[in-house]
């Protein structure tokens, strides 16, 4: 019986790039990064649910605990997916990539061919998931927990070819998981369910989730550089004021409400944890301060200094 006593969630930059996209002039030198880096989020989670739909639908006759996007925060280390089994811990890195692999193990980097054709390097993931396999061997010794780690790189689909696969970690294909799993060493200590569980809850209680993205440094921008005001969350043109609460889409007539604190979001999420009420009336092209520290207030934000060098954060 498989459990998932930690959820796959949807990657916050999956909500985040399309924003930052719609804030971003197309002209823009990073623009293009950004469009790339939302397909490979978006692959990536699209390939990581597809295997979490393959572990679930197998027949499994020992309990087996499974922790999906465990992250060791300090050691700057993520794992994609744990299995906790009674006889050892497996490490999952899912890889959604298309085209040929090849793997080039005197240099342990990886070179992917596209399927127009061109060629893109990347560290290798066998590496990724070797250094997850020490990190959490390490956790154990420290828990005083004593189970082997089995990393393995798994790619979702069939549709990717590989060459030159390496022979320390093993490459396998989502549809050979049941089989790849029912191979690994089966302990003479069983660990039970209860145990299981314990340790579990254990890894639960050390995951730490990165702290928030720098944006501007990320996709080296400038708050200048941006779209001002209020835009639509559908096509991301601005949007024309229609009443306290009400906004109107200029292109596509969709309608959006709340408006200013949804473009206040985009401010603290893409320029800076703080704003003052001169940034705020020039970000939502606000008519005076008045305006700017009626919108600041209403959002019930947090706020720290007097008089002109007041500024406001979300709590």
């Amino acid at each position: 019986m498989l459990m998932f006593l930690k959820e796959r969630t949807a990657p916050l930059l999956l909500e985040r790039l399309p924003r930052l996209l719609h804030r971003l002039p197309k002209s823009h030198a990073s623009y293009e990064d950004v469009v790339l880096d939302h397909y490979k989020v978006r692959a990536g989670f699209g390939g990581e649910q597809h295997v979490d739909g393959l572990l679930k639908r197998m027949r499994w006759h020992d309990p087996v605990m499974a922790l999906a996007v465990f992250q060791l925060c300090d050691r700057f280390c993520q794992m994609d997916t744990v299995l906790l089994t009674s006889h050892g811990a497996v490490v999952l890195e899912v890889k959604n990539y298309s085209g040929t692999l090849s793997f080039d193990e005197q240099s342990y980097h990886m070179k992917q061919e596209t399927r127009d054709g061109k060629f893109l390097g990347f560290n290798s993931p066998v590496t990724q998931v070797w250094n997850a396999r020490e990190e959490l061997l390490h956790l154990f010794e420290q828990l005083s927990i004593s189970l082997p780690v089995y990393p393995v790189v798994v790619l979702p689909y069939s549709s990717t070819l590989i060459e030159g696969a390496p022979k320390e970690v093993p490459v396998i294909y989502g549809y050979s998981l049941n089989r790849f799993l029912s191979t690994l060493p089966r302990t003479e200590r069983i660990m039970p369910p209860e145990e299981l569980a314990r340790l579990a809850q254990l890894l639960i209680d050390h995951h730490t989730p990165f702290p928030k993205k720098d944006f501007p440094a990320m996709y080296r921008y400038e708050v200048n550089s941006l779209v001002k005001g209020v835009l639509c969350s559908a096509c991301g043109s601005r949007c024309e004021r229609r009443s306290e609460r009400v906004h109107a889409c200029i292109r596509c007539e969709a309608t959006v409400i709340d408006g200013y604190a949804r473009a206040l979001d985009d401010w603290f999420e893409f320029v800076s944890p703080e704003i003052s009420n001169a940034e705020c009336r020039e970000f939502l092209g606000l008519k005076d301060h008045y305006a700017a520290k009626y919108v600041l207030v209403k959002m019930g934000l947090g706020r720290c200094g007097k008089g002109r060098a007041v500024r406001y954060f979300r709590e």
